[in-house]
């Protein structure tokens, strides 16, 4: 049984059809399933370099644990997944991957006009930005993967409405809990080229990935591939903030939060996230909340 994922090169964004995802046991290819698609397989080895899904793709571990090696800018990190971890990868985001021996999967893919399609009361959607996952422990997620690969199994037996209950529900919790909290709003969006839009996409995955780290605009320029000159321009004329003032406002919208929780003082929280002083945090923080973090808190916001 052929898989129907279809891998394509993050910088041409032409099919690669050598890159495949090995012996699929199951799949919900014949089923009359909008949006969402679903298999179980096994390989003895995946390797895809620099490769991007035009769908967000889950990747669930079914097997033993395994070292899941993946490429972070131009270095691989190592993870171990156990049974049931999973990988949440955005549409277009592109990626690389190192999984040696034998391992067993669950693969789901979700278009992303779905989304809309299912909650058309958030028009913003189709602006939304989601952020990638590594070693997801999502018991959520894993059930309604499982359910839908359950009634794949059973060949849609509970009808094409059972099949779009489950994937709405997944679909709302995607939203829910691998959006950027702030969606970004990508005015400029509709007049880029495709390469432009994936450039932009691993840029602000990379950016979550490292917002405490001390990033220089050389750093992002790189790992977007264009001039620090075009990259800034592109970014401000996409994104309607220069990287260095995305870079703040994320990070303030992350460590309100952790304000809240009431576990480290103000100062530690500005330490945190890589700002030199609790002087300097109070400045940003005023600027993107409208209030200082004392007040904030005060205010239970």
């Amino acid at each position: 049984m052929e898989s129907q994922i279809t891998f394509v090169d993050s910088q041409t964004l032409t099919p690669k059809p050598d890159v495949t995802t090995g012996r699929v046991l199951l799949s919900s290819r014949e089923l009359p399933w909008d949006g969402v698609y679903i298999e179980q397989g096994e390989n003895e080895g995946f390797t895809p370099d620099n490769v991007t899904v035009p769908q967000h793709y889950f990747a669930m571990n079914t097997g033993p644990a395994l070292e899941w090696e993946w490429k972070d800018g131009n270095s691989f990190k190592t993870h171990r997944y156990e049974t049931g971890d999973l990988w949440v990868n955005p549409a277009g985001v592109p990626f690389s991957h190192r999984i040696s021996g034998h391992n067993q999967f669950v693969l789901l893919t979700l278009d992303p006009t779905k989304l809309s399609d299912l909650l058309p009361d958030q028009p913003l959607l189709e602006r939304q930005v989601f952020r990638r996952q590594h070693q997801a422990q999502d018991r959520h997620l894993q059930t309604l993967m499982q359910a839908l690969l359950v009634e794949a199994e059973l060949g849609g037996s509970n009808g094409r409405l059972y099949a779009d209950t489950l994937t709405t529900a997944l679909a709302t919790h995607f939203i829910n809990h691998y959006g950027i909290d702030s969606p970004v709003d990508f005015t400029g969006l509709q007049g880029l080229q495709p390469i432009d839009r994936q450039r932009l996409s691993v840029l602000i995955d990379y950016i979550e990935a490292h917002l405490t780290a001390d990033l220089s605009l050389a750093d992002l320029a790189l790992q977007a591939g264009l001039s620090k000159f075009h990259f800034s321009r592109l970014f401000k004329q996409t994104i309607g903030l220069t990287p260095h003032q995305y870079l703040l406002k994320r990070r303030i919208e992350r460590a309100a939060p952790l304000l809240k929780q009431g576990d480290l003082a103000i100062v530690q929280v500005a330490h945190e996230f890589g700002f030199a002083d609790q002087a300097h945090f109070t400045r940003v923080f005023k600027q993107v909340k409208g209030l200082t973090p004392k007040r904030f808190l005060a205010q239970g916001l």
